[in-house]
């Protein structure tokens, strides 16, 4: 694999090959210089450092390259913001963020703040060339060219057409779209703000997306609240490309919005407590004391204490009387109303029919029988 005249390093040559390859030659460098090969053909011995020295000085820069993270921390972000820029360089981004802003209804001081968060407003030395120092970003919104087939600035480097180019501006390049154009860069990073939750306000979805925007994790939380307390300080008292950081605003975001993210990444979100259920003793104290063969004190001997303790301990136990449920009264149903049946009018009693004459009443005298003497009609 052949390597370019500038990659002489031992950092570039690990970026190529990688730190398996890397490893096999530094080893094989140590090897060869403390068995003396390498010497000059004339026999005079040429001053060259000893082979331990070579394989420490081989090993100090293969750990530093193994070590270097793929993205920035804390040290490389404070880095960035004690650069001083000058006024003028910075106000001529102002017409490139109203653009965006106008566009993807993103704040403008959100997109301001992320360029000068990430490259101090295109001034850092590898903005227009080449990757960070990480070797994953690139351009002057650091744009992501290394994660995916379909990396972030794939995904988003056309936005530019759904605005108007200005006629000048910083560092406008020839073919678009192009990562290191600060208009292209600027209006894709509006989008990707845009969808990831940002508006005109400076509130919990500005803050989300400047905390998408470099990744979720621990720092994040830090970069995204010195991101937007910097944009608030702008809306309060003005642009100001060199003025530092307000740290109660920076807390104060940080107590809005990131402790409630930090807890989450951390694991320390409070837990409801769970009720401890208390376990029953399988045997009460009165049990363990009237084990069959002990005699309890104060009680004699007899036969009623004889059969009470041949009993077993389960049957001594003092028998609760059942709970009787008592019913509870209920409401007597009302009764319907008598049915009264249609009058009717009395009946008229019969004549009693007439007597007969007996013997005796013969004896006495029976009247005559009376007689109809009405006519039939």
């Amino acid at each position: 694999m052949r390597l370019p005249a500038r990659c002489a390093s031992l950092p570039c040559v690990g970026r190529r090959l990688g730190r398996g390859p890397l490893a096999i030659i530094v080893a094989l460098a140590g090897a060869a210089t403390a068995l003396g090969m390498g010497a000059g053909s004339s026999g005079r011995a040429a001053k060259r450092p000893s082979g331990p020295t070579v394989v420490a000085q081989a090993w100090s820069a293969t750990a530093a390259l193994v070590a270097d993270p793929r993205r920035g921390g804390a040290a490389y972000y404070d880095r960035i913001a004690r650069d001083r820029v000058r006024a003028g360089a910075a106000a001529g981004f102002l017409p490139l963020y109203r653009e965006a802003e106008r566009v993807h209804a993103v704040n403008w001081r959100l997109i301001a703040s992320i360029h000068r968060q990430e490259t101090a407003f295109s001034s850092a030395a590898s903005t227009y060339h080449g990757l960070n120092p990480f070797g994953c970003c690139a351009g002057p919104m650091q744009f992501n060219v290394t994660n995916g087939p379909v990396s972030t600035w794939k995904r988003y480097r056309h936005s530019f057409r759904a605005g108007r180019r200005p006629t000048r501006y910083p560092h406008r390049t020839r073919s678009h779209p192009s990562i290191y154009d600060d208009f292209d860069a600027i209006m894709a990073a509006g989008s990707l703000l845009s969808d990831s939750g940002a508006g005109r306000s400076l509130d919990s979805g500005a803050w989300s997306a400047a905390y998408s925007y470099y990744g979720h994790d621990l720092f994040g939380i830090t970069y995204a609240n010195q991101v937007l307390a910097r944009a608030e300080t702008w809306r309060r008292d003005g642009f100001c490309a060199n003025c530092g950081l307000d740290d109660g605003l920076v807390a104060k975001f940080d107590e809005a919005y990131g402790a409630s993210v930090r807890r989450q990444l951390t694991g320390s979100e409070p837990r409801p407590k769970k009720h401890k259920r208390r376990k029953r003793g399988r045997e009460r104290k009165g049990d363990r004391r009237d084990r069959p063969g002990r005699r309890r004190k104060g009680r004699g001997s007899g036969p009623d204490d004889r059969a009470r303790d041949r009993r077993p301990a389960g049957n001594r136990r003092p028998l609760r009387k059942p709970s009787v449920k008592k019913d509870r009264p209920t409401k007597p149903s009302p009764t319907p109303p008598p049915t009264q049946a249609p009058s009717t009018p009395p009946a008229t009693p019969a004549p009693p029919p007439p007597s007969e004459c007996t013997l005796i009443r013969k004896l006495l005298g029976c009247p005559p029988p009376t007689r109809n003497t009405s006519a039939p009609t």
